[in-house]
């Protein structure tokens, strides 16, 4: 049954994750001005608009600078994203200390992208940064003033959709849940009143604006939920404490800062410049291109990239998609499958397609949680994959070859013609059971339709033992989820495969 919640998601997967978050502050920032025309802020529009300004055009500005002396590209939509969180944490006025100070923020927010990196990966969030290096120094005092009754509502609307786009629900109910214990308990602690701080822990404390707009920031994001978990948890009871005054006095952008340094080891911790050994059509509309393996890359199989390829004349998807790894980590070259359209679908696409031979992808953020069992020979494993949605099928069947690991695994791989079916040779050609599904073909030796209880019956009696991996666009991983529940498969038992989307 389709809910406004799979339409809601459905629209937001057709946006860029950066132009998500970046429409979201923005429509944050319109709330606020339209509060203060009605002289229901705090702060006057023209203190706001100033600061604002101020703040766009440091970042800006900068950010092109920077990028030219460094010699990368000028990731435009980050240094926006960058200036607005920062103008909610920075009290807005109208004089020049005011604008300085605020200048001043966004400086070492931005510097810290190109100064604080390794390997060119930034390793903390800029815009806590840049708060935490001014207040330290004592120039500047962070606000976090978007931490008000007044936007609330609004901030609890855009950060929901946020969160949806890019589906980091275990960080922040993490560092949500913990963070109001921690903040209760110290409410208590200090005889404060228990009742009257419950509501002011969500309608004016810093909490909401961090966990949905700098707590999910990618680049310093663990890979799997299980780290996310506790990053979340952690950022969460450190960001609340008080009995460290005495030593320390805590604040939201130093919790998020020391956790952004703590769990720094468990990321990529570097951005990959990949050359383009190779690219061929595998199937009907699909390509796989294939890199060049930086010595010492680690992953695991069934885990995805966030790949950026600067080019001229983008379109409003951006530089950046997230493609899942078709290769194994054993393998000595990186592969990506990619479908397109017959038209070559967006600038992005068109794009990649049009790379020869020696050029370079930009590759960050590995991260993933579609994994095989630790040890895949001891459990029975069905696979079902929808289009290209086969890539990280691909990547395990690999790895199971390459560490010479026997698995019983029957994959499910459903299109519409078998002029879609990519990768034919190398999964015949495997220890696997393939089962291919058509659902607009009629062919000797396939099944015709969709995935079925009969279907599944017969090639899989056992299925109620198996672990079963789902693949695919969003509407049949998330048919075939209600199809494997209604037949008495565990939630436990379904592993889903997610990409954010666009980027």
């Amino acid at each position: 049954m389709i809910t406004i919640f799979h339409i809601i998601q459905h629209k937001l997967d057709q946006i860029a994750m950066y132009r998500t978050v970046t429409l979201g502050l923005v429509f944050l920032v319109g709330v606020s001005l339209t509060l203060a025309l009605f002289e229901l802020s705090p702060y006057a529009m023209t203190e706001q608009v100033v600061s604002l300004v101020v703040a766009l055009v440091t970042a800006f500005g900068l950010n092109v600078l920077c990028a030219k002396l460094w010699g990368v590209p000028a990731n435009h939509e980050s240094a926006v994203i960058t200036a607005l969180i920062v103008f909610f944490l920075v009290i807005p006025g109208f004089t020049l200390v005011d604008q300085w100070q605020i200048a001043a923020v966004t400086t070492a927010a931005i510097l810290s992208k190109f100064i604080l990196v390794w390997r060119g990966q930034h390793i903390v969030n800029p815009a806590a940064f840049g708060a935490l290096a001014l207040s330290v120094t004592g120039v500047v005092e962070s606000a976090w003033w978007v931490g008000s009754p007044q936007l609330f509502v609004p901030l609890v609307l855009v950060g929901v959709l946020v969160v949806m786009k890019i589906r980091k629900w275990t960080p922040v109910l993490w560092f949500i849940g913990a963070a109001f214990v921690v903040y209760m308990l110290e409410s208590w602690r200090l005889g404060f009143d228990v009742v009257a701080a419950l509501p002011v822990f969500f309608t004016s404390w810093p909490a909401l604006f961090l966990a949905f707009f700098m707590l999910t920031e990618p680049f310093t994001m663990p890979p799997t939920k299980k780290l996310q978990a506790w990053y979340g948890g952690f950022i969460g009871v450190l960001s609340s404490v008080a009995f460290l005054a005495p030593v320390i006095t805590m604040s939201p952008e130093l919790a998020l800062v020391i956790g952004n340094v703590l769990f720094w080891p468990s990321t990529l911790q570097q951005k990959l410049k990949l050359k383009l050994t190779e690219s061929r059509e595998i199937a009907l509309h699909t390509w796989e291109f294939v890199f060049e393996k930086p010595a010492g890359m680690r992953f695991q199989s069934g885990q995805y990239l966030e790949w950026m390829l600067p080019h001229a004349a983008a379109d409003n998807r951006g530089l950046r998609r997230y493609f899942t790894i078709a290769s194994a980590p054993e393998e000595p070259e990186l592969r990506l499958a990619v479908r397109f359209t017959e038209t070559g679908g967006s600038s992005y696409k068109k794009a990649l397609l049009a790379m020869n031979a020696g050029d370079i992808i930009i590759a960050s953020q590995c991260a993933g949680d579609f994994l095989l069992p630790k040890q895949p020979g001891e459990r029975k494993l069905a696979f079902v994959a929808g289009g290209i949605g086969v890539t990280p099928f691909r990547s395990h069947v690999a790895q199971l070859a390459a560490a010479d690991q026997s698995a019983d695994v029957v994959m499910y791989y459903c299109n519409n013609t078998s002029a879609e079916i990519a990768y034919d040779d190398f999964f015949s050609e495997s220890a696997i059971k393939l089962v291919h599904v058509l659902a607009k073909e009629e062919r000797d030796g396939y099944e015709h339709g969709y995935l079925t209880p009969d279907i599944i019956e017969r090639y899989t009696p056992d299925y109620l033992e198996r672990m079963w991996y789902l693949s695919g666009p969003p509407g049949m991983v998330n048919a075939y989820t209600a199809l494997l529940r209604e037949a008495g498969v565990p939630q436990r038992q379904i592993v889903r495969d997610f990409f954010p989307g666009l980027a």
